[in-house]
């Protein structure tokens, strides 16, 4: 018999995470697990209390979306906790990476009992350091895409957004942006080689998919020891209209003005006054992460996840 400790987001998925929650909930003790809901009614007091019942657990599981999965990604990152997702959010991008079960509460039980019987994978993870990230401990990691151009500006509008939800809701927050977009002046670092830039979009990827699907680096990889640094150049409004719906199929790559630069090691800060606009505050996982300078690094192997298959999406 496992201790699981389990943190739940009814809103998810429309609202229909509290019928997953009491779902998963419900499964996991008839299968004869001793389940510990350790949901505590905001984000951070959830996770403030599953860091405190590390000891007392054999697993964490988190139900919902995107958001779910990276405060479990918080509690669990360069620990010995292994988690498990149901995926029952509207935004499954981590799930997805990972090959998990998504708007499947039976089918995501079954893989967290295989890896509760050892059916375990390591995965790498992105991990974010800066004065100005919203964590008390100032530091953040993810799984997925940290935004920091205009990805990082449609994220927070979207974020803002009540109606609708999931994939659509990004379209909207893009239209509502590109209007009043001026290219960001950013100071890059990679593995020791600086320089500055006017750009559009930055972002750095230790998986592939972001913003409920969107194919922003097809070859990161969750299990390679790198990340992928992605860099657009500076575009007008009407040419990021034409570029943005590529990145359905990753085929944005093909632009010459985008490129992707793999590291271990990715400094992100404010250019040379005059070099352009201030960035926004980055988001990570879809979450807020805070405003440059961030100093983001991999940490291979950092997330033992219960039942996934690394690169799931380049099978």
């Amino acid at each position: 018999m496992s201790t699981i400790g389990v943190i739940t987001n009814p809103a998810a998925g429309s609202g229909r995470g509290a019928t997953s929650s009491a779902e998963t909930l419900a499964l996991l003790a008839a299968r004869g697990h001793r389940v510990r809901d350790l949901s505590r009614g905001t984000w951070s007091a959830s996770l403030d209390h599953a860091r405190e019942r590390h000891r007392d657990l054999d697993a964490l599981v988190v139900v919902g979306g995107d958001g779910m999965a990276h405060l479990g990604i918080q509690a669990c990152a360069e620990t010995r906790l292994p988690l498990g997702i149901v995926a029952a959010g509207s935004g499954n991008d981590a799930a997805m990476s990972l090959g998990l079960p998504v708007h499947d509460v039976p089918a995501a039980v079954t893989a967290i009992e295989r890896g509760i019987e050892g059916d375990v994978i390591r995965v790498d993870l992105g991990r974010i350091d800066g004065q100005g990230v919203a964590d008390r401990k100032r530091r953040r990691y993810f799984a997925a895409v940290l935004s920091a151009g205009i990805d990082a500006a449609i994220a927070a509008y979207a974020n803002r957004l009540a109606f609708p939800r999931g994939p659509l809701k990004y379209k909207i927050a893009t239209l509502r942006e590109l209007p009043r977009f001026t290219p960001y002046g950013v100071s890059v670092e990679v593995d020791g080689e600086r320089w500055e830039q006017r750009c559009t979009l930055v972002a750095v990827a230790n998986g592939p998919v972001f913003g409920g699907g969107l194919m922003i680096s097809p070859e990161s990889s969750h299990v390679d020891g790198l990340l992928e640094l992605v860099l657009a150049e500076p575009m007008r409004p009407l040419e990021i209209a034409r570029v943005f719906p590529r990145l359905n199929d990753g085929s944005h790559l093909g632009d010459p003005r985008v490129r992707v630069v793999q590291a271990k090691r990715v400094r992100i800060g404010p250019a040379s006054s005059g070099t352009g606009a201030p960035l926004p505050p980055a988001f990570a996982d879809g979450e807020l992460i805070g405003p440059a300078p961030l100093d983001v690094r991999v940490v291979p192997g950092a997330l033992r996840v219960l039942g996934g298959k690394a690169d799931s999406l380049k099978a």
